[in-house]
């Protein structure tokens, strides 16, 4: 008897650049807070920054609740990180996020003349 394994199907991604997950959940409650518009509309917040930095673009995608609820924060996990949740608070903790995703710049070696 012999056992047969099927493959999943796979697809290409529809997106390019990396993956982040964000809880809605936290979003909407941020909802009316005009100091905190980036993180309550953090789709139109990262869409915004990858058109003017199309190199290193992320793809947001929201999903329910995962159980850490800041207040007056939106929590997000990294896939390629599972066991680790973020916590963003401000605008400058979304850049913070695109420069963790970003792959370390290698300078070029100095030469001796």
């Amino acid at each position: 008897m012999s056992i047969q394994v099927q493959m999943l199907k796979s697809y290409p991604a529809t997106w390019k650049g990396h993956l982040v997950l964000a809880c809605q959940k936290c979003q909407k409650k941020l909802k009316g807070n005009d100091d905190l518009a980036a993180l309550a509309k953090l789709k139109k917040s990262i869409k915004r920054h990858n058109k003017r930095h199309p190199e290193s673009a992320i793809h947001l995608v929201r999903v329910p609740c995962m159980d850490l609820c800041p207040k007056d924060a939106v929590t997000v996990v990294l896939p390629q990180e599972p066991q680790r949740l973020s916590i963003l608070r401000s605008e400058s903790d979304i850049d913070q996020l695109y420069a963790a995703l970003e792959p370390p710049r290698s300078d070029p070696p100095n030469e001796a003349s």
